[in-house]
């Protein structure tokens, strides 16, 4: 077996060479998303603990200004939401402004509210990082190996998708129809892109609430390519656009419905 191989690469030097050139490109692309996804896993780990850590000397310090009602306990607590400035929610922060300007203790129960829920949102985070750590060392071990595939499959998959459009593309009559046919290129991978995200944060159970607004507009995006293709026009392509870049401005402009966290 191993004569026959050594005689096909002798004969094929041109595939020997393009085969050696994309398994060196998938090596390093293993190793370099490998690197990142371990860093990124780590960072959010060490992110957590520090966030966790903060919001619970918070939550104890904005209680012994409740019990207590001493400067010392509000400095200490002055303090604190200094050290936990760059993790605070617009929600906490908001909160803290208005207790600013009012000194209304009815707020300090409102912003202990927001801080036990995001102690205990971090909570079933690292709950959920320490459960994928102890599930089992070998399966741990199997998924962090096999995680890198993913990224790599999917740069396949979007690299080959750009090679089909542009097939499609040059295949064109006409400039206008060409343009068209990249326009409409760009407008599925757009929906599918949205599509597979909403998927996978479903999955993950990532997705936050989005309200009647925002998914109006993510129906829009990702239905629209549909149109084309249903009226059988390649020129409803710049429709689709037009739709899609509304839906996109929508989301941008409804903001999602926030939580609400009873004190």
């Amino acid at each position: 077996m191993w004569t026959e191989i050594a005689a096909f690469l002798k004969a094929n030097t041109t595939e020997t060479l393009l085969i050696s050139i994309i398994g060196t490109i998938l090596v390093w692309m293993y190793k370099q998303f490998k690197g990142m996804i371990d860093r990124k896993q780590q960072n959010e780990l060490t992110i957590a603990q520090l966030k966790q850590g903060l919001f619970t000397k918070l939550e104890l310090s904005i209680a012994s200004v409740l019990h207590l009602d001493n400067e010392g306990s509000k400095q200490q607590m002055y303090a604190l939401l200094g050290e936990c400035g760059p993790y605070l929610t617009s929600t906490q922060r908001t909160v803290i402004r208005d207790y600013y300007k009012q000194f209304n203790p009815m707020l300090l129960h409102s912003l202990q509210a927001l801080t036990v829920n995001e102690v205990e949102k971090l909570g079933r985070q690292l709950d959920k990082i320490r459960e994928n750590e102890d599930s089992s060392e070998w399966f741990s071990y199997i998924m962090r190996l096999y995680a890198p595939f993913g990224p790599i499959l999917l740069f396949v998959m979007i690299t080959l998708y750009i090679v089909f459009v542009f097939s499609l593309v040059r295949e064109g009559a006409s400039l206008w129809i060409q343009i068209c046919i990249l326009l409409l290129g760009a407008t599925v991978f757009v929906s599918a892109t949205l599509f597979i995200s909403m998927i996978v944060l479903f999955v993950r159970r990532e997705l936050a609430k989005q309200g009647v607004k925002r998914w109006c507009a993510v129906a829009l995006i990702i239905a629209s390519p549909v149109l084309a293709f249903a009226v059988n026009r390649l020129d409803m392509s710049i429709i689709v656009l037009v739709i899609q870049i509304l839906g996109l401005v929508m989301m941008s402009r409804f903001k999602r419905p926030s939580e609400i966290v009873r004190p």
